[in-house]
């Protein structure tokens, strides 16, 4: 497993972060810190198996997940991910992140995914930080 443990005490809920985007995934970590009672943990090196692994070895309560048209942060391969996740770790909400500029048809996908209930959620990249961290905090 390669993730990277972000500093927390007892009793915060763990979000597990997989994304392409380093400066993001960064971004959404500061937000945390400054201002949610979340605990980050951020992976590393992604396959398509590390975001299951990765939930189950710190008991996950949340996973974002960025979608992009790399692999492994395709649509599908989040899609199977989100899927093993559910199956495995029932308790664990999941939320996809995505650009909707760069990507209108993954993120019309992510938007049907969730309304069919594969994901507890989705953000578009364009919103805030604060925004994503507050969300991802009610979950």
């Amino acid at each position: 497993m390669s993730s990277q443990k972000i500093q927390g005490g007892d009793g915060l809920r763990t979000v597990v972060i997989s994304t392409q985007n380093s400066l993001l995934s960064g971004a959404i970590i500061k937000y945390m810190q400054e201002r949610s009672e979340l605990r980050p943990v951020r992976i590393l090196e992604d396959t398509d198996d590390e975001p299951l692994k990765t939930c189950r070895s710190v008991r996950a309560d949340v996973l974002l997940m960025e979608v992009t048209q790399v692999s492994p942060y395709t649509f599908s391969q989040r899609r199977s991910s989100a899927s093993r996740i559910r199956r495995h770790l029932p308790s664990c909400r999941i939320a996809f992140i995505c650009d909707e500029n760069a990507y209108p048809e993954t993120a019309k996908m992510v938007k049907e995914l969730s309304r069919d209930g594969g994901i507890d959620t989705f953000f578009y990249s364009s919103v805030t930080g604060e925004y994503l961290v507050d969300m991802l905090d009610t979950l």
